[in-house]
């Protein structure tokens, strides 16, 4: 198969990973895989770039500049480009790729499907043909809004579990080790971008709770955002601001900022299905997550992980203090966390699973 993968990212996230690790397990099953991005200017933050991140990736790209979602000229380009290289299937990935790619299919005749990160409005795959769903909160969310349940599909995001491993060395780079040379301490992170609906200020408020228990304690973001100032003023009004630490985009040291954590919250109040929960489970670690979206699929409360409501900072402290007193049994949890995920949660399902969808797409087409 042909296929275009074709994202309109404002940073690098979940999406951006999932596109990279699908794009690789595709073309390793021998299909052509072409990946078009727009190309968003990061000026704050370089770490940040786009192509920086898909040239390191290996794979071939090819960027374009996209203004807004109904531009005719972007339209014509994404057409332009796929009429060049007989794409078959059009993958999209975000709200802008959503809705060009499902215009430009429509014109050529060929198949578009969308993959829904995240819980959102139906109007930007009014014209999709399918609708990947990256967990049944996904697509309960699409469901309420009217969506045709024969378009879409639960598959599950999948990770590297060779890479995401609880053999991976410690953090070096950037620095970053400064906030880890004190291992006798507990170490508490969040991997998230800095936005209401992520709930790191319930982290921040938790980590309060939990100092006062707990004083060796640290506290550790890893990601940006455009709370990161609010945050850090949160932080030191909380009195708590010499054991947080805002560490920004932590990009190849991800695995190794994971490694260094002995619990990772998702606190969010909306959410579809991150990866970083899937790769830190897959690292062995502790995770404390809300019951918002798709996390509660993943996560078995007391078995491979906590589950806490939306909202819950007392919640995320009682835990918090938990996994502190209890080293063996979350020796343990972690070990179940690794587990879930190499059953459920690999790249190989993943693919496999997405690569069947679009063989049965073509062959519909056929018949």
């Amino acid at each position: 198969m042909r296929i275009l993968e074709f994202i309109t990212p404002s940073n690098i996230g979940g999406a951006e990973n999932y596109l990279v690790n699908l794009s690789k397990k595709l073309k390793e099953k021998g299909h052509e895989v072409y990946i078009l991005s727009s190309n968003p200017q990061n000026r704050k933050n370089p770490d940040l770039s786009v192509a920086e991140f898909l040239s390191k990736s290996g794979l071939p790209f090819k960027l374009m500049n996209i203004s807004f979602k109904y531009s005719p000229l972007a339209i014509l380009k994404v057409l332009y480009f796929s009429k060049k290289n007989n794409i078959e299937i059009i993958h999209t990935h975000l709200s802008k790729a959503n809705v060009i790619g499902a215009a430009v299919s429509k014109i050529l005749g060929i198949r578009s499907v969308a993959t829904a990160h995240g819980l959102n409005k139906k109007s930007q795959y009014k014209y999709t043909g399918s609708i990947i769903c990256v967990s049944n909160a996904v697509k309960e969310n699409l469901l309420s809004q009217g969506v045709n349940e024969k378009i879409l599909h639960v598959i599950y995001n999948g990770i590297d579990t060779g890479r995401f491993n609880p053999n991976a060395e410690g953090l070096h780079k950037r620095g970053l080790d400064i906030a880890f040379k004190d291992k006798a301490g507990f170490n508490a992170g969040i991997i998230a971008r800095l936005s209401y609906e992520k709930g790191v200020d319930l982290f921040l408020e938790a980590a309060r709770l939990t100092l006062n228990k707990i004083p060796d304690s640290k506290f550790f973001i890893a990601g940006n955002g455009f709370l990161k100032d609010e945050l850090i003023k949160k932080a030191d009004n909380l009195g708590i601001g010499n054991s947080v630490y805002f560490l920004g985009f932590v990009g190849d040291n991800l695995i190794s900022f994971i490694n260094e954590l002995d619990v990772v919250v998702f606190p969010s109040l909306k959410e579809g299905l991150p990866l970083s929960l899937i790769e830190s489970m897959s690292m062995e670690k502790v995770v404390i997550v809300s019951d918002a979206g798709g996390m509660p699929e993943v996560v078995e409360d007391g078995k491979n992980g906590f589950i806490v409501k939306k909202g819950d900072t007392e919640g995320i402290y009682q835990k918090l203090v938990f996994v502190y007193n209890n080293k063996t049994i979350m020796e343990k949890m972690g070990k179940e966390a690794r587990k879930t995920v190499e059953e459920k949660f690999n790249t190989d399902i993943m693919a496999d699973k997405t690569e069947d969808l679009f063989k049965t797409i073509l062959l519909d087409k056929l018949s």
